[in-house]
């Protein structure tokens, strides 16, 4: 009976030992989690805009990829005034904003040609706030810990130095729950096309455009006469120079075409400029949406 008695009390000392070890094993999984989060609190490591090639910001923090039409932002500046075209061999201020009053946020942002490499380059005018990295050969810019506690973020922008078409520009922000944990957190990306000025007069003769807005269906009705075949996108910029929507009209095939784009109910009424590309040749009209 004696010997019983041992050889139950070993056994419960054992599965307690086997327990405390097993604690130690998740509270080791859980700090290194949390601390990997904290390291990224002092921004991107790269590579997470969901531009063609990147991963997205979901590959360290849980939950799922949100549109972020309507609610990123970013704004190209010349001498004050907001653009919707760059010229090439410009520096310009780039305003990137999210439409939130949360208390600790981040961001990624690249700009990309129609061939998805770099286009420009950046210049870090905050550097309390803001820092590039680089992640796959490509620059791009991020938050610093300093600037989580902001809801919009400033730099410079060099254009390339010839037309090399639309450059998009791939952002990727994150509204935390300041939780200092990987869960709660919303990701929200977007794209932000801005076509060359240089481009504009050569895709005019090559691309034309009539384009409506149907109220009922809160959509855009365009209908194209394309001298060639390419890829189509849309893009609405509000009377800001903010873009505020994007679409892909997937190929466009030369000739013409119609195409109907249904718009995100939380666009106000108001005066936009609608970017249209094909192939990268883009033509610009003025649209009144009234709802």
């Amino acid at each position: 009976m004696t010997k019983n008695y041992i050889y139950i009390g070993l056994l419960a000392a054992s599965g307690l030992l086997l327990s405390f070890a097993g604690n130690r094993s998740v509270q080791t999984v859980k700090n290194f989690s949390k601390n990997y989060h904290t390291l990224y609190q002092a921004g991107s490591p790269g590579g997470r805009t969901g531009a063609p090639g990147d991963g997205v910001c979901t590959q360290c923090h849980s939950g799922t990829v949100q549109s972020g039409s309507g609610f990123n932002n970013v704004t190209l500046t010349h001498a004050g005034t907001p653009v919707t075209e760059y010229e090439p061999g410009t520096t310009y201020e780039v305003m990137v904003s999210m439409a939130t009053t949360n208390a600790k946020n981040g961001f990624e942002i690249v700009a990309l040609n129609p061939n998805n490499t770099v286009a420009g380059t950046w210049a870090i005018t905050d550097a309390t706030h803001t820092k590039t990295i680089t992640s796959g050969g490509k620059s791009r810019v991020t938050h610093k810990l300093a600037g989580t506690s902001l809801t919009s973020w400033t730099f410079n922008w060099t254009s390339p130095a010839t037309n090399v078409g639309s450059v998009t520009f791939y952002l990727a922000t994150n509204q935390t729950n300041s939780s200092s944990g990987t869960d709660g957190d919303v990701i929200r990306t977007s794209q932000h096309v801005f076509g060359s000025q240089a481009g504009v007069e050569e895709a005019s003769a090559k691309l034309e455009t009539q384009i409506g807005y149907q109220a009922s269906t809160n959509s855009l009705n365009i209908h194209l006469n394309s001298k060639f075949d390419g890829d189509g996108f849309v893009n609405l910029v509000d009377m800001n120079g903010k873009s505020v929507f994007t679409e892909k009209l997937g190929n466009v095939n030369a000739g013409e075409s119609a195409h109907s784009i249904r718009l995100d109910n939380e666009l106000n009424s108001g005066i936009y400029m609608v970017n249209v590309s094909v192939d990268n040749n883009m033509i610009m009209k003025r649209v009144f949406i009234s709802k």
